[in-house]
């Protein structure tokens, strides 16, 4: 590695770690003197934090992310397994498109040599979080896996010691953790909006996603809905016209009594993983192939499902101009999610299994 290129990497991962563990990091200025209501850390070293989860993210440099919640008052994590294997699945995809070293991809791509270093920085961002806030109910943890610098030069030069920790970072990444509450369900009717196309890399849970979809969730806040109502997600169609997933949800429509969802060409969550499970159990047909827009006047019910909304029905369903906010002239389907219906069933079969998927790591 050239002299230059370890300056560069050496500067960009010192100045991620000051912007995530700052309480006065460069975001705007009204996050800059809010009060921390959260924690971070950064491979073991935590800090309160004014960021938020999505803030956390875009402070520092792209990688594989993954997003979990705790259960049974904060001590275990729903699915903690899948989320270590599916990040370090993440970081091979995306390692392998970039070239990296076999030493790098030996040190985060291999579930067994992620998994401590993951553990080890949740934790010390739990007990920050504790430490300033005490127990308060369910938490949400996202954690970013990274391994490269966004750019600019230190203007002193590196010494030896710097040059060596810089090719260690290189060689071994960085791990972080944001720990916030757990966000309430949100209260009917559940909206959601078709917008937006599938991203590039479905298998590759990457965080420079997040900046991208900024334009299309800017669209989704401006909708037009009846008091009491807001837009909870939008979904991603492709050019034929097949839902696969939300920005940030998997996606499902229920028609002649079975659970359609896309079986490739998207990101299989922790929450859709249980209910395929709670299906081949208790006997509802599941059709791996994505719920097309043209068949929705056939669908009885359509479901979202992610780590903080576990499976949430869905009320209505809109599909709005490009490039503009929806309105109530969009609306295309409301569904029936009483008690009665396949999609309240389904919510409550797994929310029942959540705690049996959990692991105690905390």
């Amino acid at each position: 590695m050239s002299r230059k290129l370890r300056s560069s990497l050496a500067c960009s991962l010192s100045l991620a770690c000051t912007r995530a563990l700052s309480m006065s990091t460069v975001v705007p200025t009204t996050i800059a003197t809010a009060e921390p209501r959260f924690a971070v850390a950064i491979d073991g070293a935590a800090s309160p934090s004014a960021l938020t989860s999505k803030e956390f993210l875009l402070s520092l440099p792209s990688g594989a992310y993954t997003t979990a919640r705790t259960c049974s008052r904060g001590t275990r994590i729903f699915e903690w397994d899948t989320h270590v294997e599916r990040t370090a699945a993440s970081v091979e995809a995306m390692l392998n498109e970039a070239d990296a070293s076999p030493a790098l991809l030996e040190g985060l791509a291999r579930p067994e040599r992620l998994r401590p270093r993951l553990e080890a920085t949740v934790a010390a961002a739990k007990r920050q979080y504790l430490e300033a806030h005490g127990d308060e109910g369910e938490l949400k943890l996202t954690l970013l896996v990274s391994w490269r610098g966004g750019g600019g030069e230190c203007e002193e030069p590196l010494g030896e010691q710097q040059e060596q920790a810089a090719v260690r970072s290189d060689e071994v990444g960085s791990v972080a953790c944001h720990v916030a509450p757990l966000p309430s369900l949100p209260a009917p009717p559940v909206c959601v909006e078709v917008r937006g196309a599938p991203r590039a890399n479905a298998l590759a849970k990457d965080s420079a996603w997040v900046a991208e979809r900024a334009p299309l969730e800017a669209l989704m806040a401006a909708a037009t809905l009846p008091p009491g109502a807001s837009m909870n997600e939008l979904l991603l169609q492709t050019a034929e016209g097949e839902l696969l997933e939300g920005s940030q949800t998997n996606f499902y429509a229920l028609i002649d009594g079975a659970v359609h969802t896309a079986g490739e060409g998207v990101l299989a969550g922790t929450v859709r993983r249980l209910l395929l499970e709670v299906c081949a159990r208790e006997g509802i047909p599941v059709v791996l192939s994505p719920p097309t827009l043209a068949s929705a006047a056939a669908w009885e019910g359509a479901l979202i499902s992610s780590t903080s909304r576990l499976l949430l029905p869905v009320d209505r369903l809109y599909v709005p101009a490009e490039g503009a906010p929806s309105g109530e002239a969009d609306l295309r389907r409301s569904f029936e999610c009483g008690p009665a219906s396949l999609a309240a069933r389904l919510r409550e079969l797994v929310g029942r299994e959540v705690e049996a998927h959990s692991a105690a790591i905390l």
